[in-house]
């Protein structure tokens, strides 16, 4: 990508544009339209409008108060988007907010993601704690709880799986709540759900289901709660 290199070192800001590589060290703003090959904050950065990135890290908190577009996103600390999030690769360790949808191939979360909107991925993996207010729909959803309460409107998706994952103390259980659960393999831990459809299901330990329609396998822990199940 054509453009000159932007470093800002303690605090300070630059208009947007068309830049290569951008480093932010400190305390930085950029103004909107951001477009770079790459992106790295060593601390706070707010980018205010939409941004086109090829490759996104950030080692502590960043902003965006628009859209942003990434191939790759890489977050060590704490990220909030605005707008929508269209990444084809992300991953975090720490905190994502989006204000919008989050859209990409590869999801990998390990600590807290927050969607406004829908999640749509190839494969979305979490070890950690989720908000999204739509739709999480994903070929692969592997979710590990580890805290506090988790909710999801509806999941569907081809593989399902939501597992408790405890730390050594039990306090540290987490529980998801959804709408509505659909896809072709199912297995829930921990989880409340209105409606759970599928091929072969699985009800494990800790989960209150209101009504569970399967297809060929169904199967439910004695340390489970379902109301009604039918053959569909």
């Amino acid at each position: 990508m054509e453009g000159n290199n932007l470093k800002i070192n303690g605090s300070g800001s630059a208009a947007g544009g068309t830049y290569h590589n951008v480093v932010i060290k400190g305390e930085g703003t950029i103004g909107a339209g951001l477009d770079c090959a790459k992106f790295r904050c060593y601390g706070t950065s707010v980018l205010s409008g939409d941004a086109k990135v090829q490759s996104l890290h950030i080692y502590g908190e960043a902003e965006v108060a628009g859209r942003l577009k990434a191939d790759k996103a890489k977050i060590y600390g704490t990220a909030e988007i605005s707008g929508n999030a269209d990444i084809s690769e992300t991953a975090v360790k720490g905190i994502l907010t989006v204000g919008g949808n989050l859209t990409g191939d590869e999801c990998d979360i390990k600590g807290t993601v927050a969607v406004k909107g829908d999640c749509e991925a190839e494969r979305f993996t979490l070890n950690g704690n989720l908000e999204i207010d739509g739709l999480l729909n994903a070929g692969e959803v592997d979710v590990a709880l580890r805290f506090g309460e988790s909710s999801v409107g509806e999941i569907g998706g081809t593989a399902i799986k939501v597992r408790n994952k405890r730390g050594l103390f039990k306090k540290n259980s987490g529980f998801l709540s959804a709408k509505v659960i659909e896809g072709d393999d199912i297995y829930l831990e921990n989880t409340s759900a209105g409606i759970v459809r599928g091929n072969r299901v699985r009800i494990g330990p800790g989960c209150r289901i209101e009504t569970v329609e399967y297809n060929s396998d169904y199967h439910v822990s004695d340390k489970a709660e379902v109301k009604e199940n039918r053959q569909i």
